[in-house]
């Protein structure tokens, strides 16, 4: 016997005062007191047992058995189907007393089927990450399944590719805890299999200069198949129709790059054979490709920047141009550029996509980002809750209530059928239009008003106008907006002009959002009427690329804007310009002079600043810097800040002839213009940082080498790096200091692909030194793509370092009693506290009831009564003398009693003569019953015989008294 706690057997030193406080006290009681403190010792005996974690050890014959099924993509359907069939035939010779139990692994580890003993497997449903292998997790997982009481084996189904992981660690874990692990090798994919190996490009090359690009293809059969090479997402050669022999096949090729920058080169090879698995058809390597410092200008029309772009190069800034709709949508193309510059471009010009490039290019590859305005930008722009508001130093909103003046909006949705329609976003137009409509409410001030007015054949306000500081429940409301059948605009505008013009908003807009899909009759008139009578404003805006002329004229006749949409993508943007243009005091046009108000390196050695003749209104955030602000509200003019990694600048007025007109022709324009995009360029850090990645086990880390210009160590840098996948998301890493100069940090790459990596940091010292480096890393497929055979090595050192053996031919071998017995332990608390319970009723008992012999009588009567046996007839005893005495006694009396008459006491009577009467003559037990008159002699003498007794008893009473 063994205790799980044993500090409780301190207990036991008790007992003696438990014997002591129930010792015998009473002679009588004796017996009963030994029963009862013998009964209560064995209940405290119990208890303390019980509380020690009393249990029995002894060897266990049992079995537990848990398969570990490899369901990776490099195990093919019929090596599983195999698989599943050995596990099946091995669980048949399991014994009663067995267990088994399944894992299903890949990159991760599920478990199919817990310890069971019964011998049936059922269809596996278990679905793991099947791109890599984790050995190591599947069998830690196997280990924790595993009872305390019984023999343990792992049986391993794998073909032993190992991506992820240790398993020989695993492995010796088991060993540790008397696992052993038996193996049974699976057969690795057969083909055919065609794959890209290796891309081979320099890690930096010149503007213009040519290179060589290596690639690798391997295949297991003679194909066909088609290369082709991109380069940011374009084709850079024309796919080439190549003939791959069985085995590795190596090609060149001579590229040529203009573009300054991070290259990423993507091979693609199209198998025009079989082919087995896609996810190796393609890898990407990295080139860097130096020169001049390159910007990007971004605008809708090219007026806008015609003093800009002369002003830029001139500073020796390398431009280009381009329209809103042609800024890159990759990452490695617009990671060319040292800053992008946005003039006067609306948001509605720039997909949600674009906005997000240029956030995670500001945020997380250190890139400079600077929005000249205009009539189209910030909050008339529709940059309210965009990404684009979230990078720059500003603000769309006006926070001065009192400037802005009362707004009533109301919102016509068309809720028609065609508004089901899935639009480029993923999402259909009619939720686009509702969260437009949530996002434009956001938008105004608490004493604003606001309604939604959604029709098809029939109008019904979804939200009647209401002050927006109910804006909770009108949001919730708006969500309620269900798809209907058809389209009938005037039905629509006419209830508008029915409900509008009493409204005692100042101003009034309208914005309808339709498909157009309907009689025009009235509408215009109509339209007309209200903004000529009651100055109410409209602005339509089509869906589609068949929308009806008459939406325009609905515009025009309203003095609104019209829209015409292709897909509803933008519509947000749509939305909150048109709420911000209702208001009419996001447009400032007046001349003034923009007044310093902070220190800033935009502004070294500028002075002279001219009149601007307009900006647009904005509210600066709280840790941007404002260099120069608009007298009067304070708005800001120039406002900078430090975003992630990289810097973003607002300059709300413009860059041409409308607002600047007086800047145009200064002297310093360019200048200005010049300091502006170079305080967001970091440059000249480069060189002190040297970084790249490497691959340990299933995990990346980023290592960087930090040294001066002399070669030697920086250290104590507070080193931050930014990694952004290939879909645009980024993971911030804190870099460590492992060595003089050395800097590593872990990250987890999900994607495969190419990743962006900006490093930057600085320390403080004598003189604070500062260091940035951004770079490129691909990420190849996972290694379980790549052409390989069954590892049986790795699988049998596994199973050596275990005791283990390959099973392969041998199921039965898998439940065979082999392995050394484990000693199993049984606690015996739950038996210790029955028998505690049980023996507490029996001493209260001995203590508390008093049986006699008559009861036990009376009991035994009862239960034979009950049972319906008879008594035995029983021969008559002799009675003693003594009993004989005792019965003519009794009988005497008993006649006495029945014969005696009744005299009457009278107060006067002594008690003495009562009781001596006169004597009476005995009568004998069959005479028969004499007379009872009162003064019959015999009676008498009766009554004196009978007392004598009496008399002599009370006499020796009196005695002793």
């Amino acid at each position: 016997m063994t205790f799980s706690n044993p500090v409780a057997l301190v207990l036991l030193a008790l007992i003696p005062y438990f014997v002591w406080l129930g010792r015998p006290r009473l002679a009588y009681r004796r017996r009963r007191d030994l029963a009862s403190i013998a009964a209560r010792l064995v209940i405290v005996l119990c208890l303390i047992l019980a509380l020690s974690g009393a249990q029995v050890v002894q060897a266990a014959d049992k079995l537990s058995v848990v398969f570990l099924l490899d369901a990776s993509d490099s195990v093919d359907q019929t090596a599983r189907d195999q698989a599943q069939s050995y596990i099946r035939d091995a669980m048949s010779q399991m014994r009663p007393e067995d267990r088994a139990g399944l894992v299903v692994f890949g990159q991760n580890a599920l478990v199919e089927r817990p310890l069971s003993a019964a011998k049936e497997l059922g269809v596996i449903g278990s679905a793991p990450i099947r791109l890599n292998t984790n050995l190591a997790e599947a069998i830690r997982l196997a280990m924790a399944m595993f009872p305390g009481d019984s023999a343990r084996r792992i049986v391993i189904l794998s073909d032993g590719v190992e991506t992820m992981g240790s398993a020989i660690a695993a492995a010796q874990l088991a060993a540790a805890t008397n696992v052993q692990i038996d193996t049974v090798p699976l057969n690795h994919h057969t083909g055919p299999e065609i794959l890209v190996s290796d891309v081979r490009v320099p890690g930096k090359v010149n503007v213009g200069e040519q290179f060589d690009l290596g690639v690798t293809v391997q295949s297991q059969t003679d194909a066909n198949v088609t290369l082709t090479i991109l380069a940011g997402g374009s084709v850079v050669t024309a796919p080439k129709a190549v003939t791959l022999k069985a085995g590795t096949n190596n090609f060149v090729f001579t590229l040529t790059v203009k573009a300054e920058g991070f290259n990423d080169f993507r091979v693609r090879v199209d198998p025009i054979t079989a082919d087995t698995f896609y996810q190796n058809n393609e890898l990407s390597g990295f080139s860097e490709v130096t020169g001049p410092p390159r910007v990007l200008v971004v605008t809708q029309n090219p007026e806008e920047v015609a003093q800009l772009l002369p002003a830029l190069q001139n500073a020796g800034l390398q431009v280009d141009v381009k329209a809103p709709n042609d800024v890159p949508i990759g990452v490695a193309e617009i990671a060319n550029y040292k800053s992008v510059v946005l003039a006067n471009v609306s948001a509605t010009n720039l997909t949600t996509q674009r906005m997000k490039i240029l956030q995670t290019y500001v945020r997380d590859l250190g890139g400079g980002l600077v929005v000249i305005g205009g009539p189209n930008s910030y909050g008339v722009g529709g940059y309210y809750q965009t990404p684009l508001e979230e990078t720059l130093p500003v603000e769309m909103r006006i926070k001065d209530q009192k400037r802005i003046p009362k707004l009533t909006m109301v919102y016509v949705i068309d809720r028609s059928g065609s508004m089901e329609e899935i639009g480029p976003s993923g999402v259909t137009n009619l939720e686009l239009a509702k969260e437009a409509t949530r996002r434009s409410i956001n938008f105004l001030f608490p004493q604003d008003r606001a309604g939604v007015l959604s029709f098809d054949s029939n109008p019904e306000w979804l939200v009647p106008i209401q002050y927006v500081i109910n804006q909770a429940a009108m949001k919730n409301q708006i969500g309620t907006l269900r798809p209907g059948g058809g389209t009938d605009i005037f039905a629509a505008v006419k209830a508008i002009a029915d409900s509008l013009p009493g409204d005692p908003s100042t101003l009034k807009h309208v914005i309808l959002l339709t498909d157009g899909g309907a009689d025009p009759t009235g509408i215009v008139d109509m339209v007309a009427k209200m903004n000529r009578e009651n100055n109410i404003t409209v602005t339509s805006i089509g869906i589609g690329n068949q929308v009806p002329p008459f939406m325009a004229e609905i515009a025009k006749a309203g003095k609104g804007i019209y829209y015409n949409l292709p897909d509803l993508q933008t519509i947000p943007q749509v939305f909150a310009a048109e709420t911000v243009l209702a208001t009419r005091s996001y447009l400032v046009e007046n001349e003034f002079n923009a007044v310093q108000s902070a220190n800033s390196p935009i502004l070294d050695g500028i002075k002279g600043l001219p009149s601007l003749l307009g900006y647009v209104a904005t509210t600066a955030k709280d840790t941007a810097t404002v260099a120069l602000k608009a007298p009067g509200f304070d708005d800001p003019v120039l406002a900078s800040w430090q975003y992630g990694l990289g810097r973003a600048v607002a300059f709300t007025s413009d860059a041409t002839g409308r607002w600047a007109k007086n800047w145009t022709s200064w002297d310093q324009f360019g200048r200005f213009w010049s300091q502006v995009i170079r305080s967001t360029i970091i440059e000249g850090t480069n060189s002190r940082l040297e970084s790249h990645v490497e691959q340990r086990g299933d995990q990346s880390v980023l290592v960087v080498d930090a040294r001066d210009d002399r070669g030697g160590f920086i250290n104590s840098l507070s080193l931050t790096g930014s990694v952004v996948d290939p879909k645009l998301g980024a993971q911030t890493i804190n870099l460590q200091q492992v060595a003089p100069g050395r800097y590593e940090a872990p990250f987890d790459p999900k994607q495969e692909g190419a990743y962006f990596i900006r490093v930057g940091g600085s320390t403080a010292g004598v003189e604070t030194a500062t260091a940035a480096q951004t770079m490129g890393w691909v990420l190849s497929y996972s290694p379980e793509y790549r052409l390989h055979a069954t590892n049986t090595n790795l699988l049998n050192d596994i199973a050596h370092l275990t005791g283990g053996e390959t099973l392969a031919e041998h199921p039965e071998k898998a439940f065979a009693h082999t392995i050394r017995e484990e000693r199993a332990s049984t606690a015996l608390w739950p038996w210790l506290l029955l028998l505690a319970t049980l023996l507490l009723p029996f001493d209260i008992a001995i203590r508390r009831l008093i049986v006699t012999r008559t009861d036990l009588q009376k009991a035994n009567a009862w239960v034979r009564a009950r049972l319906g046996i008879k008594d035995r007839p029983q021969a008559a005893l002799a009675p003693s003398a003594r009993i004989v005495q005792l019965m003519n006694a009794k009988e005497r009396a008993t006649t006495a009693t029945t014969t005696a008459p009744i005299m009457p006491v009278t107060p006067n009577t002594p008690i003495e003569a009562s009781l001596t009467g006169p004597e009476t003559t005995p009568v004998k037990p069959n005479a028969p019953a004499a007379p009872t008159a009162s003064k019959s002699p015999e009676l008498a003498r009766g009554a004196k015989a009978d007392s004598t007794l009496a008399a002599r008893l009370l006499e020796q009473r009196k005695k002793r008294d």
